[in-house]
Formats: C-alpha cells, structure tokens, sequence
C-alpha cells in the first residue's frame, strides 16, 4: 500500500517556512500560516492512524537521493510521536505569535517552523540516513534560535551549541558509514540487523555521541543551560519538549531496530547506558537544586528528567518501556507549561531570578496555577502522569532483577520536590512586592500566551486523570511491538 501522508506533511510544512520566509519582516499573518500549515501536517497525519494502530508498518523509499534514496516509515511509535510534535508545535506557536521576539521575528519564525518539519521527519524517517539528514538539518538550524538576542552571551552558548553539533554529526556519520561497511543496509529492522564485529563498539559509540547530545545526557550536556538562557523562551519550549525527544527517539531506534537487545546485553552496552542515564539523573538535578536563574534551573531538571527514558531503555524489557516512551509524552505536557509560564512571567515582569519572584502567585495566579500543578506533576505525586512514568520503571527495574533501582527513582522524586517546590511557596508565601507597578500585573498576558498554558497545563491533566488513559494504553502498544 502506497503512502502519502508523511512526505505531504513535510512537504506542506516545508513550503509554509519558505512563504514565511518570502513574506518579509513585517508581513502580516505569518502567525496565521504557521499555525495553519502545522494543523493541516496533524489532519494528514492523523489519517494514518487507524492503519498503523492495527499494527500494520508502511515504509516506502523516494530515488532523490541516489544510491540509496530518501525513506518514510510509518508505525504506531512514529506516528504518534510525529502527531505529539505537531500539537506541541502548533500550541508554541500560538504562543509564540503574542511573545515579544523584540527584533528578527521572520527569521526566528522561519526557524522555528523548518525545525517542526525536521522533527516531524526525524520520527517519520525509514533508515538511518534518512534519520541522519532531518535529524543535522533540524540541529544546525537551531543556533538562529539560540543566537536571537545578539548578546555576547548568547553568542557564546551558540558557540557551544554548534560545537557540540559538529562533533555529534562526525560522529553520527562515522556510525553510520561503519555500519553500511558491516551490513550493507540502513533500513529498520525488528530485532537489530546490525552483526557482531570488531566495529560494532564503534558504531554503537557514534550513535550514543550524536543522540545523547541532543538528549541532554552526561557528559554531552554544556550547551543545555547556556542556550536555556541566552535563548527566548519559545527557543528553549522547543528544545525540551521536542528537540531533546529527538535524541531519544534515535537511542530507542537504535537500540532495538539497528543492535538489538541481545548484542546490546551480551556487550554491557545495555549496563553502561544504565549508568549515564543514573549519572545524569543525579547530576542535572543537583546542579538544577544549586540554580538560582528560573530558566536555567528548568534546564537542567529537563536534562535530569530527560534521562528517565534512557534508564527505562536500558532495562531492556517490556514494562521499562512503556514507562521510556510514556515519558516522551508526558514531559512534553509537564515541561511545555512550565516553560511557558516562566516566559510569560520573565515577559512581563522582568524577572528570571528565583529570589524575586516572592508573590508572583498573587500578581500572575492564572499563570502560577498552571505551573504549579505542572511542579506537582514533575515530583510523581499520584495520579499525575510523572507517577505513571516511574511505576513502569519501577516494573522495569523489577522485572530486570534490579529492585534498588526504585530507591534511586524515590530519591530522584525527593530532589524534584527540593528544586520545584521552594519556587511555588516562594510565589504564594513570599513577601509580596511593594512596587505598585508589580502589585497590578496581575497576569493581564495576550490571550494566546494564556490559551497556550492552559492547553499544555490541561494535557497534564488528561494524562493522568482520564477514565481510560488512551496515551498509555497506546504506549502500551508501542511497547508491545518491540518486543514481539
């Protein structure tokens, strides 16, 4: 069966950026087309899925890029995943059309909505090349987000950013070359396809470079906070809830469509993996503990929470993985709102220090509502979706014969609630401000930045609180097909 809806929707978001683009810094509507290109991607989309949720695989392959041509691969993970970025696209981009960019709104737009498609193409790509092209095309462009304000310190986290970029695509592309040379194919296959040579460490390797930069993993991490920072927060929104997802996407790939559990446990791989996502965990939520910048301080919560799919991925069986691939979803929702909010709040007011925000709550309540129940959603309380997330770890962790692994996910919990909560009861508890200008913000955002944190802060919710879970019951389908 032949499909189309994949290359429609990159090709339909692909032309949007180049009318942005055309349509010069002052063009009127461009907010209009963005948002119209990305529902009209999710409609297409959307036609996949009573196909792939019956377990059927397309995958079909385009000669435009000889010898070995551009390829889409349409499944129940790809599509659902693609479908997740384009809502969370389509709500930033409703936000970002009321967000004060100050200066080079059509560049940053314009980026913004090449990275969508290349996203959208990363989860939709059939091989690894394929992967290879969306994946460098979407981490290239990002610096333009980055680098917006022009302050020497944003140019400095670019700095950081691209280096990091080059390295991980030398590496990517030695991986990718290596295995072409030892099996002669790129193409996904259930199981792994990749053969046990002397080489395999060193494609394996390669691979966890690229994908682990992107996923914010130890030690690949120096450009996550900087660029948190310099960048607006619609840049940093992005990057956590859908270019970081990416990285973790290509590590799931290739774990059980290039190796395979099986190599992957006989080499250690799968314990190694383990042990920088635990690092990581620890790590980033120390050094978020430590931090007194908001923004910066939801840079390396991300970075921490970002390696709970790569602990589920490295378990290795069925449970873990439904707890791996409900995270992608899940933060998505609880990180989208934070961010959201703390833009909202830095747009407004001014302020990114944590110390300054006592009273925030009384002066922006709709706003610190949604981040508040966002906070509570971050720490695992039941029945919130982070919870979800780590009781099929912990049935991972289980089911792997490694019980203390739940000590370490209570302990991650416990610094979760240290680093978040102090922020809430700051904003309700604190001394409010008496500058009379503070005293009467009282929210008053434009109503697309409001629309915006409602949508996310109410898909926390639905997550968690729904009747019958679908989001779940999904990725337990998902998960289910890799391990047939």
């Amino acid at each position: 069966m032949i499909i189309w809806q994949p290359q429609a929707a990159f090709g339909l978001l692909l032309v949007a950026t180049l009318l942005v683009w055309l349509g010069g810094e002052k063009a009127r509507g461009s907010s209009s087309l963005i948002l119209s290109a990305l529902a009209g991607a999710f409609v297409i989309l959307a036609t996949l899925f009573p196909l792939v949720g019956t377990g059927q695989i397309f995958r079909q392959t385009f000669s435009i890029l000889p010898p070995f041509g551009l390829s889409f691969h349409a499944d129940l993970f790809s599509v659902s995943l693609a479908l997740l970025f384009l809502f969370s696209g389509f709500v930033l981009a409703l936000y970002t059309s009321a967000y004060p960019l100050k200066h080079d709104e059509r560049r940053f737009k314009t980026a913004f909505l090449f990275i969508m498609a290349c996203a959208s193409g990363v989860v939709l790509a059939g091989d690894l090349l394929s992967l290879f092209l969306f994946f460098e095309a979407m981490s290239l462009v990002f610096f333009l987000l980055i680098i917006h304000n022009r302050t020497r310190e944003a140019i400095a986290a670019t700095y950081k950013f691209i280096y990091l970029t080059i390295g991980g695509s030398m590496c990517y592309f030695m991986a990718l070359a290596t295995v072409f040379v030892q099996a002669d194919s790129f193409a996904w296959v259930q199981g792994g396809f990749m053969p046990a040579t002397s080489l395999s460490a060193l494609a394996f390797g390669g691979f966890v470079i690229a994908f682990g930069m992107k996923a914010g993993m130890v030690p690949l991490h120096f450009w996550l906070a900087a660029a948190y920072g310099q960048a607006p927060p619609p840049a940093a929104v992005l990057s956590s809830v859908i270019m970081m997802k990416t990285g973790a996407y290509g590590m799931i790939r290739i774990f059980h469509h290039v190796f395979g559990p099986e190599m992957l446990s006989l080499h250690g791989w799968d314990k190694l993996i383990l042990s920088f996502a635990l690092f990581t965990i620890f790590y980033g939520s120390f050094c978020a503990f430590a931090e007194r910048d908001l923004l910066r301080r939801l840079a390396y919560s991300s970075m921490a929470q970002l390696s709970y799919i790569l602990f589920g991925l490295a378990l290795l069986n069925q449970a873990a993985l439904v707890g791996a691939i409900f995270h992608i979803l899940a933060h998505g929702m609880m990180k989208g709102t934070m961010l959201l909010c703390a833009g909202a709040i830095v747009s407004k007011t001014g302020k990114r220090k944590i110390a300054d925000l006592e009273g925030i709550g009384r002066q922006m309540p709709l706003t610190m509502a949604c981040f508040s129940l966002a906070a509570l959603t971050a720490v695992g309380l039941p029945p919130m979706n982070i919870f979800i997330v780590k009781w099929y770890l912990s049935l991972g962790a289980l089911s792997a014969g490694q019980p203390l692994l739940i000590l370490f996910l209570l302990a991650s919990s416990l610094l979760n609630a240290a680093y978040y909560l102090p922020i809430v009861f700051r904003a309700y508890f604190g001394a409010e401000s008496s500058d009379l200008h503070d005293r009467l913000v009282w929210d008053r955002l434009p109503w697309p930045m409001t629309v915006a944190m409602l949508l996310f802060a109410s898909a926390c919710l639905v997550f968690s609180l729904g009747s019958v879970n679908l989001p779940l019951e999904w990725t337990k389908r998902i998960a289910a097909g890799f391990f047939y």
